[in-house]
């Protein structure tokens, strides 16, 4: 498995099971699993903060202000990736090919403003947040729609149709987005064995389908 397989999971989690109504069903909580091995796995937990990092957070509307071990204790793993805390505590220069490729696309695209473009840092972390945000809104879009429902009807279906030809064109134009996040998360895109991590291998399908039975 890669850091794109991770990539994905915490897409689905995140639409289908973070939810209040749903994060202590069992495939909610199955995928959360799968998730912490896959994050341990890749070096993408708080085990791995550098204490030597020294940040401090401001929040608006409270004047609240923490000091980054107090930040971190309130996140969990899931939550310390999310919000691009990890790559705080990597190398300075592990992002580099990345980086490398950012200043050159961007230099392109903008001529008269090499300079400038050079003289300042890639922010890697911006650049992480914002795709991940925009990846998770294409994600739900791109969402297949529902099944057969109650009542078959040509027009709701014939707007199935419609919906789902836009969409393979969305999922068919989005390469690029996901090599970029993977490459952010495993800058070195390794491929590690489910044997090797424990990965919990569960039947989704099935565990889902007897919580919609359950629950429907």
């Amino acid at each position: 498995m890669t850091a794109k397989d991770l990539l994905y999971k915490i897409l689905d989690y995140n639409y289908l099971w973070s939810s209040p109504d749903r994060k202590n069903s069992k495939p909610a909580k199955i995928r959360l699993s799968q998730i912490e091995i896959l994050l341990e796995s890749f070096g993408l937990t708080k085990k791995h903060v550098n204490p030597i990092v020294q940040i401090k957070y401001s929040f608006t509307g409270n004047n609240e202000k923490l000091n980054r071990a107090q930040q971190l204790n309130k996140l969990t793993n899931l939550e310390y990736v999310l919000g691009g805390e990890f790559l705080h505590d990597r190398e300075k220069d592990a992002n580099k090919e990345l980086s490398d490729k950012v200043l050159l696309k961007i230099s392109a695209l903008y001529p008269d403003l090499v300079e400038h473009i050079n003289q300042r840092p890639v922010d890697i972390g911006w650049l992480f947040n914002n795709l991940l945000n925009f990846r998770q809104e294409i994600y739900k879009v791109t969402f297949p729609n529902g099944g057969m429902l109650e009542g078959f009807s040509s027009g709701l279906h014939y707007s199935f149709y419609l919906q789902r030809q836009l969409k393979e064109i969305i999922k068919a134009n989005i390469i690029e987005i996901d090599e970029t996040l993977w490459q952010i998360l495993d800058p070195l895109k390794r491929d590690i064995s489910k044997e090797q991590i424990k990965y919990i291998d569960a039947d989704l399908d099935d565990i889902d389908l007897e919580w919609r039975m359950e629950n429907y």
